[in-house]
């Protein structure tokens, strides 16, 4: 039996090292480390019953994926590439077209992209439909414009 379950853990562990090349994500390697270390406690005799066995497998599989795996991406240089994106810089300063009338100290909207914008004037100037104006700020999701 101690032949047939080393075998059985040695092969799931091979599967699963190899499964990596399939499935990224840098997980299914280090199951089968845990499986490896199952297999090799079994090998030497420290893990005797199907409990040990499945108890030694969880703990080491647990162990490996939430030390190996950061210690690894950490190291381990990837194709992403995190980029600062700021919308608001990407925003201020266009030019865009009022399609309902912004009154003094009052709510209006503006077409920004292929959407409508709730936008308020940075001055007390009544800003009417079809005027152009600029985005000069935001608060919250209201743009703040001007006329230009």
């Amino acid at each position: 039996m101690n032949d047939l379950a080393l075998n059985i853990w040695l092969v799931f562990g091979a599967v699963c090292i190899i499964s990596e090349l399939l499935l990224p994500g840098l997980v299914m390697v280090f199951v089968g480390l845990g499986a490896l270390t199952v297999a090799l406690g079994l090998y030497l005799g420290h893990i005797v019953g199907l409990p040990a066995q499945f108890i030694t497998f969880f703990i080491s599989s647990i162990i490996y994926v939430f030390t190996l795996r950061l210690l690894v991406l950490r190291f381990v240089p990837t194709d992403t590439v995190k980029e600062n994106i700021d919308e608001d810089e990407q925003i201020i300063g266009q030019i865009v077209t009022v399609c309902e009338a912004i009154p003094p100290g009052g709510n209006g909207r503006i077409m920004h992209g292929d959407s409508t914008w709730q936008a308020k004037s940075s001055h007390t100037d009544e800003i009417l439909k079809g005027e152009q104006v600029k985005i000069v700020g935001r608060e919250n999701i209201t743009l703040i414009v001007e006329k230009i």
